[in-house]
């Protein structure tokens, strides 16, 4: 699950480890999203360690109802965008050298897409371990996201990280064996940013 829309969002500015306010909808979001986890069997959230995802985890359960645990992770935090961070896009992409390949350009004092792919996809692949029965939802960012989404269909980060999941995107991942077995949109908006 992508969190609620911020201010920053609604700028286009790339936000990073930084945080903002929600906008309306940003608050809103999250209670629809939690209508389709309406008897889920939810056991279990892991949330990245910036704000705006704690918000939407809050959201999510005051809506269902639930007292469950929520776990912060820095596997599923935002990219450390480093020098870039509190930029427009419009900026970034001016900044960005003519030959880089987003998903493997390491952002100055940050880190890669790719880099955040491979720690967030170590992560969610071990839970299986850790919670083999349990249904769990994650509420991280949009390419947190995108990287879960390209390694299920076994395309390079590259592919997906021009992917906007919305503020209202809720999928699902099934693993098995330690390996991504299915993925499911199961509501939201999902379209090209640029």
């Amino acid at each position: 699950m992508r969190h609620g829309e911020t201010e920053a969002n609604v700028q286009s500015v790339l936000l990073g480890r930084a945080d903002s306010p929600f906008t309306e909808a940003g608050w809103l979001q999250p209670v629809e999203v939690a209508r389709h986890l309406d008897g889920s069997g939810l056991d279990r959230v892991y949330v990245s360690p910036m704000a705006r995802t704690q918000r939407t985890a809050d959201l999510v359960l005051e809506t269902l109802g639930r007292t469950i645990p929520i776990e912060t992770v820095e596997e599923l935090a935002e990219i450390d965008a480093g020098e870039f961070t509190g930029l427009t896009f419009q900026q970034v992409y001016e900044r960005l050298p003519s030959d880089a390949v987003l998903g493997h350009f390491r952002y100055p004092g940050g880190e890669s897409w790719q880099e955040v792919q491979i720690r967030a996809v170590e992560f969610v692949l071990g839970l299986e371990g850790r919670h083999a029965q349990d249904s769990i939802l994650l509420v991280t960012h949009a390419g947190v996201i995108a990287g879960l989404v390209a390694a299920y269909v076994g395309e390079p980060i590259e592919k997906y990280i021009r992917t906007r999941f919305g503020h209202d995107y809720l999928g699902c991942l099934t693993i098995e064996s330690g390996v991504f077995r299915g993925y499911d949109r199961v509501t939201g908006t999902v379209d090209t940013w640029f």
